[in-house]
């Protein structure tokens, strides 16, 4: 009990420590030494119309062979249908049992000294992305145990959460500090509007704009936003902001705020008020008269019904926060 507790103190403590390049393969060495392997294949993507999407394979030990050679031979591989028939349960194979006399085994599985696998499939309700993976022993004469199979079981949804938070962790490393704000309710998409990764709490706020919305599909709405530049989607209950990263879009919600219905032209005045300018200066940056900055400000002080420069800095920091 002890090694398993101490396992998962390091596992979560590496999430924030280690960077997104070198965590997988980190947090793979650390299992090892539980459940030893040789080599491993962790696969994530989304489930849609009954299918699987795949968004990336992370491959432990093996060469980029592996994956060309298993969609060549993928209609013969059980374990991928029985484990995704059988959520969140791991599966112990002995590979000449089950494949013997198949091409999978003769030209795929040898290849890749696959003697025994521990494969485990899981499927986030909320969101429909899916983890899989499979943990592989090169000698015939050495099998996975029960207990190494059930602890497996036990240890994969601790990998997924913990490469969650390792993302979450690194996210503060790509945007300046003034743009920085609560990264647990954020996702990342494709240009499709597919999730690709989601945090429980970006769900549970979408929720509230959205009751009976499910992945791995954003919101007509919120795709209809991103796809005209805008980047930004003001709902009746919510807000989502989107930045690019990398090929993906990050999405950050938040609950709406009165501040979101001032219009385009008094936010820009109410940030740069709130950050130290004075009427001269603002007016100067927007070409205009320190009369119509000072117009925008009563304006905006009375839609947010607050009286004070100190209430609009609390309202301008709560939209970044």
């Amino acid at each position: 009990m002890k090694p398993f507790s101490n396992y998962l103190l390091k596992l979560y403590r590496g999430a924030l420590e280690r960077s997104a390049d070198e965590f997988r393969d980190w947090a793979l060495n650390e299992t090892k030494a539980l459940i030893p392997f040789d080599s491993c294949v962790w696969g994530a993507g989304s489930w849609m119309a009954g299918q699987p999407r795949i968004h990336s394979i992370h491959l432990n030990n093996l060469d980029d062979g592996f994956v060309t050679s298993w969609i060549q031979h993928q209609h013969e591989d059980k374990l991928v249908r029985v484990a995704h028939m059988n959520i969140n349960q791991t599966f112990n194979v002995d590979v000449a049992a089950e494949y013997s006399g198949t091409a999978i085994h003769e030209f795929h599985c040898k290849r890749f000294a696959m003697e025994h696998i521990l494969g485990t499939a899981t499927i986030d309700t909320d969101t429909r992305l899916f983890n899989t993976m499979s943990l592989y022993r090169s000698d015939p004469d050495i099998p996975f145990s029960e207990t190494e199979r059930a602890l497996k079981e036990v240890i994969f949804p601790h990998l997924i959460e913990a490469v969650r938070k390792n993302w979450v962790a690194n996210l503060h490393h790509l945007f300046p500090g003034n743009q920085r704000s609560n990264f647990n309710s954020v996702a990342t998409c494709d240009s499709l509007g597919i999730l690709q990764i989601a945090m429980p709490a970006f769900i549970e706020i979408c929720r509230l704009e959205w009751p009976e919305w499910r992945g791995p599909e954003l919101p007509h709405v919120v795709q209809e936003s991103m796809r005209s530049g805008t980047l930004k989607f003001v709902g009746g209950e919510i807000v989502v902001c989107m930045s690019q990263l990398n090929d993906l879009l990050l999405l950050r919600v938040r609950p709406k705020l009165a501040a979101d219905e001032l219009s385009l032209r008094e936010l820009e005045v109410a940030q740069r008020f709130a950050a130290g300018a004075d009427y001269k200066t603002i007016a100067q940056e927007l070409s205009v008269s320190p009369s119509t900055i000072k117009g925008h400000l009563n304006k905006i002080y009375t839609k947010l019904g607050i009286n004070e420069k100190a209430s609009l800095v609390a309202e301008i920091r709560r939209m970044t926060h």
